[in-house]
């Protein structure tokens, strides 16, 4: 089984599913894995929700759907004003925006974003979360470490389980080893063994008109597609 995990989309549905064809996604026997941050920001957070959700219900546990920070400000933000507003103005009023021009809200699929969206995921080679990393066992990191941290990638000094990362949109697809500043970028289209410790960052910016990045995983090596925005 191969294990696609695809960084931050963001609404950039068009890219999303180019990268999909791009790979040969196979529905029937792959895993896909996303990081979180499927909305906002970008202008089709709707069509991305929409196509995610009948994936999960077609893929059950092959489907995973990591939470991102920016979907735990919209889950949260429906009780506190001040976070809604906050969401609302870093990327949430595209969502809104995309939900209205199909006559629809997205307080409608909170309860399912709930129930469906983790905060981590582990297998034996490697282990995803949104953010970043500190202790190398993801439930004994604190919920704002998972979703909102950059200081992994600012100080790399993160040496446990290989863990894959998103939500710090950088120009490559960087390897941070865990020794202060040796980071490797990891080349496009080009097999490579799986490392077995620090973390691999593979938000690529689509929404800030770069591209999108996956990671494709499959008996102990990976490669790295990706499309342009």
């Amino acid at each position: 089984m191969r294990t696609l995990i695809v960084g931050d989309i963001h609404g950039c549905y068009p890219q999303f599913r180019r990268l999909l064809e791009k790979v040969e996604f196979e529905e029937k026997k792959d895993r896909i894995i996303s990081l979180g941050d499927l909305m906002d920001r970008g202008e089709m957070s709707y069509e991305v929700l929409m196509y995610v959700r009948r994936l999960k219900e077609r893929m059950k546990e092959r489907c995973v759907l990591l939470m991102g920070n920016h979907e735990w400000m919209a889950i949260h933000g429906r009780l506190d004003p001040l976070l809604r507003r906050m969401w609302y103005d870093n990327g949430g009023k595209a969502t809104i925006d995309s939900f209205k021009q199909h006559g629809d809200r997205l307080e409608h699929y909170i309860a399912w974003m709930r129930r469906n969206m983790v905060l981590y995921y582990k297998e034996e080679d490697f282990q995803c979360v949104h953010a970043g990393i500190v202790k190398e066992e993801p439930r004994e990191n604190t919920e704002e470490i998972l979703l909102w941290t950059r200081l992994a990638v600012e100080e790399n000094q993160y040496k446990g389980k290989l863990t894959i990362i998103g939500h710090t949109p950088l120009k490559d697809v960087i390897y941070f080893t865990g020794s202060w500043k040796d980071t490797d970028v990891v080349p496009y289209g080009v097999e490579k063994k799986l490392p077995k410790q620090g973390m691999i960052c593979i938000d690529t910016g689509c929404v800030f008109g770069k591209k999108l990045t996956m990671m494709i995983v499959e008996e102990g090596r990976y490669m790295l597609e990706a499309v342009e925005y």
